[in-house]
């Protein structure tokens, strides 16, 4: 997140100089255009106050804006305004119906507002997109909102369409290694945590899993391996605990 900051407060400068460089105030829809980026940019440095202000100002400019009415309604997700946040999400998917990144927030929303069809939709219809960079992310989060329904089949089916397009993508691995222990396919599942490892840090999550995981498999020395690097390294966690509270300590 950090590094996307710098890099599109690079870029909005570069804007702004364009338009100090002309002397000449942004009107229309460059004003708005630019509104809308500050908005974007305050938001990602955590003022909420000033993005509001300068998103705001830009839809009194152009009110059907996609890009102000995506940003402001990330936002308003943000603080809390789930209904608000709906009304402009909506407004932007009028206004631009393709955009891949746009439909892949949009069902995060719904998913975890449940609304699990209409999320699921939307994932597909981002995934489909043919200039979508990662339409990985699409199917990895589309998996996870089946797994609200449940529906498990779904769900893997989504997973491994992730990994078909990227087969190193973390959340995926560690997805498909978790849904295969819960279904007691234990090798297959320690196979996706393996190389889920193999691409990135251990967290407390995928430690907890692997402790269980090699137990079931019989492999006592992995398991404590595994429990001993929990403690170290992630001694406040629920993992942790729940790991003490079924050692007794």
């Amino acid at each position: 997140m950090k590094r996307v900051t710098r890099l599109f407060a690079i870029a909005l400068a570069c804007l702004l100089a364009g338009c100090a460089s002309n002397n000449n105030k942004p009107t229309g829809r460059n004003a708005a255009d630019v509104n809308a980026q500050l908005g974007l940019a305050y938001m990602q440095q955590g003022d909420y106050e000033l993005a509001m202000e300068k998103l705001k100002h830009a839809l009194s400019i152009d009110p059907r804006l996609a890009s102000a009415n995506h940003y402001i309604a990330e936002l308003y997700l943000k603080i809390g305004k789930n209904e608000e946040a709906e009304t402009h999400y909506r407004k932007a998917v009028a206004s631009t119906p393709n955009d891949p990144m746009l439909l892949n927030n949009f069902g995060v929303f719904l998913c975890r507002q449940k609304h699990l069809e209409e999320a699921q939709a939307n994932f597909m219809l981002a995934a489909k997109q043919p200039f979508y960079k990662t339409p990985e992310v699409a199917y990895s989060n589309a998996a996870l909102c089946m797994l609200e329904v449940p529906d498990e089949v779904k769900a893997e089916e989504y997973l491994r369409a992730a990994l078909r397009l990227n087969p190193k993508m973390p959340a995926a691995l560690f997805e498909l290694a978790e849904l295969k222990f819960k279904q007691r396919e234990y090798l297959t599942a320690r196979a996706f945590l393996q190389r889920y490892f193999e691409v990135e840090r251990p967290s407390s999550r995928s430690l907890w899993l692997g402790v269980r995981l090699e137990r079931q498999l019989g492999d006592g020395l992995t398991a404590d391996k595994y429990a001993k690097q929990l403690k170290r390294d992630f001694p406040l966690a629920n993992e942790t605990a729940l790991l003490q509270e079924r050692q007794g300590r």
